[in-house]
Order: structure tokens, then C-alpha cells, then sequence
């Protein structure tokens, strides 16, 4: 089974860079003709960014069996910003805090520059 979702970008160099630190993306180079970008996450995921066509609702992200670690590891090296805030509506756009500890392991939010909201979780 392969997953692939997309996200609608209002600015697609922004959400580019932003999802490059995030996945640590080495081989993906932005053009400024582009309007739309695949990020291959693993063997299963693939994240389509695009301005071609803006959503009817927003929608929230939740990534299971992560390695919270690993990716927290990933971000900072990516020198992406952090931020100590809990409440995901009040978490700044492109941004991310954690990781936290919940009853089943721990959780990594994060929101992209368009105020998409990703959780990614241990369980």
C-alpha cells in the first residue's frame, strides 16, 4: 500500500524549504516554473504540495508509529524552528514543539507555513 497526500501552498519556495528540513530532503531542488512538489517520505508516503487547487477544508495530519526521536533530531539539525507551545491553535506557523510524553510514547507537533497541523506519534 502507498499513501499519497497533498497539501495546497500559497507560497510553494516557503513550503519547499520548510518540508525539506522537515524530511530531510537532499536531492529535491525547487524551481521557481514548478507549481507543484513531491516529497517521497519512505517506500509507503509521498506528500504532494501544490497551488494549483486550495482545499475546501482544512484538514489535520496524524503520522503513527514515528520515530518522534529521530525526527525531533532531524528538525533540529535543519536548524527548523522550535517552539515551546502545547496548544496546537496557538502553535506558530511553521514551526514545531516537542517532542512530548503521552500515556502511549511520545508526540511531535508540527505546522507547516500554511497552518497545516502534523502530528507525529510513537504509537
Amino acid at each position: 500500500m502507498k499513501i499519497h497526500f497533498w497539501l495546497y501552498s500559497s507560497n510553494l519556495e516557503v513550503s519547499f524549504n520548510f518540508y525539506q528540513k522537515v524530511f530531510d530532503l537532499k536531492t529535491e531542488v525547487f524551481t521557481n516554473k514548478a507549481k507543484t512538489f513531491f516529497a517521497p517520505i519512505n517506500n509507503h508516503v509521498e506528500l504532494k504540495i501544490s497551488t494549483l487547487q486550495k482545499p475546501i477544508n482544512e484538514g489535520n495530519i496524524e503520522i503513527y508509529e514515528a520515530s518522534v526521536d529521530q525526527l525531533y533530531d532531524t528538525l533540529i539539525k535543519n536548524q527548523l524552528p522550535q517552539s515551546n507551545e502545547s496548544d496546537i491553535e496557538k502553535l506558530p506557523a511553521g514551526t514545531f514543539s516537542g517532542p512530548w510524553d503521552f500515556p502511549g510514547g511520545k508526540v511531535l507537533f508540527l505546522k507547516d507555513p500554511d497552518n497545516h497541523f502534523i502530528v507525529f506519534m510513537e504509537w
